[in-house]
């Protein structure tokens, strides 16, 4: 074997022996992401249970200038959609995604159109994967029935979200969405319609999104 060859020879085996290392340490390191568990403190705020959960995710929501109405079943929520249209003095039409769960219901009198949010849409519907009662803050996935550009266009975003779905803090919610295998290219976390304080220090609604954010909270706990 030449001078040449045994160089190169031993450059193989160190690189080799590199990446088992590298491949290793990136097995280890998902093996502790998957069973991690939360020790580090952890605020009263964000330990929250049961009703209490629902209760402090809604008020927490409020707070930051979302509405929220609370319904039964999942088969409420045209009429209680259809209510908040007349409300706002808004037309009865609604952009979603290809949600199967919204589109098995029976809209009624309510026109509505599938595909990604639009600018001049006056109302779109998305339905929420999570909920952090800490903060009142909503959680969406995206996919292909669940464009992410309804979260942020049009003038009013309406959203279901089901009460057994709110987590007590954002540690719970990355646990959930760990365990559950999810792994949506964008997730986006919404706590109350789009404002800005930048004009002269007044919070000012719709600066940069909806102008209003209505939660129709299942109440399934």
């Amino acid at each position: 074997m030449s001078a040449r060859d045994k160089i190169l020879s031993k450059l193989r085996a160190a690189l080799d022996e590199g990446d088992a290392t590298v491949k290793a340490r990136s097995a280890a390191a998902q093996a502790r992401i998957r069973t991690a568990k939360q020790t580090g403190p952890i605020p009263k705020i964000a330990r929250t249970d049961g009703m209490d959960r629902v209760n402090q995710f809604v008020e927490r929501a409020e707070a930051v200038q979302a509405t929220v109405r609370r319904i039964a079943t999942i088969e409420e929520l045209p009429g209680a959609v259809s209510d908040e249209l007349r409300r706002r003095n808004l037309p009865a039409a609604l952009r979603m995604g290809d949600d199967a769960m919204l589109a098995s219901l029976d809209w009624g009198a309510v026109e509505t159109s599938v595909g990604p949010g639009r600018l001049e849409e006056p109302v779109t519907l998305t339905a929420a994967v999570g909920g952090v009662s800490e903060t009142g803050t909503l959680v969406f996935r995206s996919g292909p029935d669940a464009p992410s550009s309804l979260n942020f266009l049009g003038e009013a975003h309406f959203v279901v979200l089901r009460a057994r779905d709110i987590e007590a803090g954002l540690e719970g919610l990355w646990r959930k969405f760990r365990d559950s295998g999810a792994d949506p290219r964008t997730v986006n976390l919404i706590t109350g319609p789009s404002r800005t304080g930048d004009i002269e220090q007044k919070i000012e609604l719709g600066a940069h999104g909806p102008v209003a954010l209505q939660i129709f909270l299942i109440d399934d706990y």
